[in-house]
Formats: C-alpha cells, sequence, structure tokens
C-alpha cells in the first residue's frame, strides 16, 4: 500500500489545484474556471450573477444568461478585473458605483440588455476603458457626462437603440475615441441633431461603417433620409433659432430691465427733489438768522 501514497497524494493536490485560486476563493461551482484568472459563465441560464469569484479574476465572461441586475457593490472586491462580457443578458440599468472599483477594467462588454439610460458619470471609475460596447439595448438617453473620464476609451458602439438625438459634448470629452458606431438609432433630423451632425462631419472617419446605416426623421415631411444626403446648409436655419422659452425670457428680461429703470429713475428724481428742498431750506434758515 505504501507504493500508492505518493500517487494518492499527488491526485490530492492536482484537485485542490484546480479546485481553488492562489486567492483561496472556490471557483463557481455553474461556472468553469479556465485557469486563474479566467471564468467562463457562459450559456448557463442564470438569474442572477453568481455569489463569489476568485478575488484575482481578470477575465469575466458571463454572455448569454438572464441576469436582470448587477448589485453596484458586486465587483468591489475585483479590483484586477480587466475583461467583463455581460451581453445578451437582460440588465435594465447600470448603477452609480458599480465600477467604483474597477480602475483596470478595459473591456467592457453590455451589448444585446434592455439598457434605457446612462446617467452621469456611470463609468466614471473604469477610467481605462478603450472599448464598451452598448450596442443593441433600448437607449433612448445618454447624459452628456455618461463618458467623461474615459480619457483611454477608443472604441464605443452605440447602434441600434432608441436614440433620437445625443448631446455632442458626451462625445467630445472621449479625447482617444478613434471608433464610433451609431447606426440603427431613430435620429430625428432637428435642431438639437445639428451640432451631432457638425461633429459626424468633422470625424467621418471614426464611423466604424461611415454613414451607411445612419438616418433621420424629418419632422415636417415625415420621412427618413441618409445622413449622406444631408448637408450643412440642411441645418442653416438652427442657427438663429429660439425656443418658445428663449422668446419668454427675453420678453421678460426686457420687461424687467425696462421697471428697474423706471424705479432707478423715479428713485433718482426722489432724491434730487430733495436735495432741492434741504438746500432751500437751509438757505432760508440762514437767510433768517442774518435777519
Amino acid at each position: 500500500m505504501l507504493p500508492c501514497f505518493p500517487f494518492y497524494f499527488l491526485l490530492s493536490v492536482l484537485f485542490y489545484t484546480s479546485l481553488f485560486s492562489p486567492s483561496g476563493q472556490a471557483c463557481p461551482t455553474v461556472c468553469v474556471c479556465l485557469d486563474y484568472h479566467t471564468i467562463d459563465c457562459r450559456d448557463r441560464g442564470l438569474l442572477s450573477l453568481p455569489s463569489s469569484f476568485p478575488l484575482d479574476v481578470r477575465k469575466l465572461l458571463i454572455a448569454n444568461n438572464r441576469i436582470q441586475t448587477v448589485p453596484p457593490d458586486f465587483f468591489i472586491f475585483y479590483g484586477d478585473l480587466v475583461y467583463l462580457d455581460l451581453r445578451n443578458n437582460s440588465l435594465t440599468s447600470i448603477e452609480q458605483g458599480t465600477f467604483s472599483s474597477s480602475s483596470k477594467l478595459v473591456f467592457l462588454d453590455f451589448s444585446y440588455n434592455n439598457l434605457t439610460q446612462l446617467e452621469a458619470g456611470v463609468f466614471k471609475a473604469a477610467d481605462k476603458l478603450i472599448k464598451l460596447c452598448l450596442g443593441n439595448n433600448n437607449l433612448s438617453a445618454v447624459n452628456k457626462a455618461a463618458f467623461q473620464t474615459l480619457d483611454s476609451l477608443q472604441v464605443l458602439e452605440l447602434n441600434d437603440n432608441n436614440l433620437e438625438k445625443l448631446d455632442v459634448a458626451a462625445l467630445e470629452s472621449l479625447t482617444s475615441l478613434r471608433i464610433i458606431r451609431l447606426e440603427g438609432n431613430p435620429w430625428i433630423c432637428d435642431c438639437d441633431f445639428a451640432n451631432l451632425y457638425a461633429w459626424i462631419r468633422k470625424n467621418p472617419h471614426k464611423l466604424q461603417h461611415g454613414l451607411d446605416g445612419i438616418y433621420c426623421s424629418l419632422p415636417v415631411e415625415d420621412r427618413k433620409v441618409s445622413l449622406s444626403e444631408l448637408s450643412e446648409a440642411s441645418f442653416s436655419q438652427c442657427q438663429f433659432s429660439l425656443s418658445l422659452m428663449d422668446y419668454l425670457i427675453i420678453i421678460f428680461s426686457g420687461i424687467a430691465v425696462s421697471i428697474a429703470a423706471i424705479l432707478m429713475s423715479f428713485f433718482l428724481a426722489t432724491t434730487v427733489h430733495c436735495f432741492q428742498r434741504w438746500g432751500r431750506s437751509s438757505q432760508e434758515d440762514e437767510e433768517d438768522s442774518d435777519d
């Protein structure tokens, strides 16, 4: 029996080595740990994220499940995470602080989910991101500060969403951007779209598929046109257009200035009149004292 001891000992070592990572955390039973730093949880029918992963995980694959939420503090212990694939799930939102400890994250895929909006600074701490995939969602609103601090971002996918407009400030902050996808959105060709169109005209080389697939609706004519059919002249009327609120502000500002001018004139006239009366009264007192 003794000669068998080293064999069983070796099997035990191999078993525990494959089961645990160097950090001491077990590989989730529903996933496959390809190595110490790569965990594959794809196509497992998961309704929620597994409760824990090895703390030194760097590549996490959780695509093709039915996960609806990501707790905002879930990744707080996974500071070494570099690659996160959450595409094709049922996520509806990204909570503030979700990536507060993801300073090493360079790849993030949220495509093929049900995201509806992006709030300001939602990716703020993930400032090393190079590629961000948000295509094929239901995004209808993107805050102009949604991508703030993402100075390293080179690829941004916003294709096939429900975006009718996008504040160009959200893109101007991406100083390293090389590739962007905007096709497949129901853009509206109004004055809100004018600045984005001007940005596209200046950066056509950044559009991965060019202008193909980028259409916008003309509100007046009720039809779609390709951006290739438009020119800067198409938005010329927007340079001096004012909204109803702008007109109201101008009118009330004019009224306020007029009222202020009238009150100031009345105050000055009253003051001058008082000084004149005071002057005459002083002169009469001096004459009486001389007499």
